[in-house]
């Protein structure tokens, strides 16, 4: 369900969008948006984010939208206010954003603004018969809008865990909601008020999330494992804690964690994930090939997983099944003829599809002019072919790039070297 995504998602962890906007976390795909570093997308990919950009925007605008103009007609004009300004913010269609501005101009101009034709999607709040003059004030408890962001949040949930939150009281989920669309200080500030008999491990989870997020790891370390205390069965808390333990480097907390979590037959694609990527830190490079293995096998598609798994069988020999899964990494920015990077880089060290790689390697410089890489794998793919003229006046040129990382480096001056003591 990846609501610690929001505060371990990587920068360009477009996996993470994608799941969110199809569990229809509009408010976690919008946190993840801001992290994403879009610097290093390919084309098709910033035109996916984009679409999934105003998808997201426009959702959550429209329910604050609709929110906003409820209010009016409860006669709460400030908290319309609040929700019409946060839609003004996360509207991204011209068109909605036009409505949106208007309904503002109008409440600054104190025109009379008509509510029951101010939204296209059909809201609770503007259908049914209008009645003449000021209306009735409504309960809290009749909110339809406020039902709705609830239920947008739940849809992913499984139905008993959903049930749950559902059962919660109003203080509850207004903290809940606050939390999920970014509003950490005040979600805290609104738990703390909850009573103690309501303290549960669900109230442990959100605010152990929230102070993870917000960074007091220790706190929230303590709260997550409080939750566990009360419900063992909380898959939730469980994930998110084994991702702070391991942000604290406590692998041994985390490992015996997560087999737990296995001997109960929870997330084996994620678990099997985590204890690859502790056994390959702590160079327990068989270890993190076997969990790399079965994390991939029960369905786990982590670049990073994925890539780290090819690398270790190709370090074992087994090269077949290497190449299988640098074919699955995606292009990272540049790619030919269905070979991406990795793969291609892969292809060079096995000396293979060489006049291939040539335009690979060279799509990739022009891609990203400012890293040298490309320029030493040019070289090499040179060197490789036999075009040792080329090869060795671009590799001495390369090697002087004071960007080139070490172990670049080291890796072109080692074959200089070879050149020039067999020359």
């Amino acid at each position: 369900m990846g609501l610690f995504s929001r505060f371990f998602s990587k920068p360009n962890d477009i996996a993470a969008l994608r799941k969110a906007m199809t569990q229809q976390r509009y408010a976690d795909a919008l946190l993840i948006l801001e992290e994403l570093d879009q610097t290093e997308l390919t084309t098709d990919e910033c035109n996916e984010i984009q679409t999934l950009a105003t998808t997201a925007g426009d959702t959550l605008a429209q329910v604050n939208l609709d929110e906003g103009l409820f209010l009016l007609r409860d006669d709460q004009r400030q908290r319309a206010v609040d929700h019409l300004q946060l839609a003004q913010q996360q509207a991204v269609s011209p068109q909605l954003q036009g409505r949106i501005n208007e309904t503002l101009n109008q409440l600054d101009s104190a025109e009379p603004i008509t509510v029951a034709a101010a939204s296209d999607c059909g809201s609770c709040s503007s259908c049914g018969p209008q009645v003449e003059g000021s209306p009735a004030p409504l309960d809290e408890a009749d909110h339809p809008d406020f039902a709705s962001q609830l239920d947008l949040i739940l849809v992913s949930y499984p139905e008993a865990l959903a049930e749950r939150y559902q059962d919660k009281s109003v203080a509850f989920q207004q903290a809940f909601l606050l939390a999920h669309q970014g509003d950490e200080v005040a979600a805290l500030k609104q738990f703390k008020q909850i009573s103690d008999d309501e303290r549960d491990d669900l109230y442990d989870f959100e605010v152990g999330s929230i102070l993870g997020r917000q960074g007091s790891v220790v706190k929230a370390c303590a709260a997550l494992q409080s939750a566990l205390k009360k419900n063992p069965s909380l898959l939730l808390a469980a994930e998110t804690l084994v991702m702070l333990l391991m942000a604290q480097a406590k692998h041994n907390e985390a490992i015996v964690l997560i087999q737990q979590m296995l001997a109960q037959d929870q997330e084996p694609a994620f678990c099997h994930a985590q204890l690859a990527s502790i056994y390959h830190l702590q160079q327990k490079n068989d270890l993190a090939l076997e969990h790399g293995r079965k994390a991939i096998s029960s369905g786990q598609t982590d670049p990073r997983i994925v890539l780290m798994t090819a690398m270790l069988l190709e370090g074992k020999g087994e090269i077949e099944e290497a190449e299988m899964l640098y074919s699955q990494l995606p292009s990272g920015g540049g790619c030919s003829g269905g070979i991406n990077l990795y793969l291609a880089e892969f292809l060079l060290r096995q000396r293979r599809e060489l006049r291939k790689l040539i335009d690979v390697f060279n799509g990739a410089c022009r891609n990203e002019p400012d890293n040298p890489r490309w320029q030493l794998r040019v070289a090499q793919t040179y060197l490789a072919r036999g075009w040792d003229k080329q090869g060795l006046s671009l590799l001495k040129t390369v090697v002087t790039d004071s960007r080139l990382t070490e172990d670049l480096l080291q890796e072109g001056k080692t074959l200089l070297a070879q050149y020039s003591t067999s020359s």
